[in-house]
């Protein structure tokens, strides 16, 4: 697995898979977007804040599993995402992206060392988990709502802290909710006899 820090690989099979990890990654977040778009729109507060955003869930996932290369697909998510209205400059579209990508990573090497847990999240407990979300969230919202007030999007910094805050948690919550009552479906625990 490729660490955070490092250069990439320049095996061509790596490249490739690393390719394909940040398209799957993308297509998740899309795919998770527009979910939460079709069943959360009428909560939402603005197109980036939602009082429950389901994409959440795969920002320390991704990056959690495959450091930066998840970083890339969350970005290349965020930007397949971004709607730009005419008031909307590239560069805003391109920051807001990156802010989604950075997040996830600064949270997971804080928790990584922090939580003294090894590169490859072995024995990660339920508990560990959720201080990951936790980190996550706080890595995601105090950043984007700070970008948010300097740019003018928002008459104070703090406007978007709760509903992105609580908004992460929930979808991060419902996506392993449900993501574990489809394993425990799909694949149930056999009995001892």
């Amino acid at each position: 697995m490729p660490r955070i820090f490092h250069q990439p690989t320049t095996r061509p099979v790596e490249w490739v898979f690393s390719l394909v990890a940040v398209l799957s990654i993308a297509l998740l977040w899309v795919g998770l977007f527009k979910l939460n778009m079709l069943l959360f729109s009428y909560i939402g507060v603005s197109h980036y804040i939602s009082w429950i955003f389901l994409p959440a869930a795969i920002r320390m996932l991704a990056v959690m599993m495959m450091e930066w290369v998840g970083a890339l697909g969350l970005f290349v998510g965020a930007l397949l995402t971004s709607e730009p209205v005419a008031h909307t400059h590239l560069s805003e579209i391109f920051i807001v992206a990156g802010l989604s990508a950075v997040g996830p990573l600064v949270a997971v090497a804080f928790c990584t060392k922090w939580l003294r847990i090894p590169a490859n999240l072995a024995g990660l407990s339920p508990r560990q988990l959720c201080l990951f979300a936790l980190v996550g969230a706080l890595c995601n919202v105090i950043p984007h709502n700070i970008y948010f007030y300097i740019s003018d999007q928002m008459t104070s910094p703090f406007t978007g802290l709760i509903p992105m805050f609580v908004g992460d948690l929930t979808g991060t919550i419902l996506v392993l909710y449900v993501s574990a009552l489809l394993l425990k479906f799909f694949l149930p625990v056999k009995k001892p006899s």
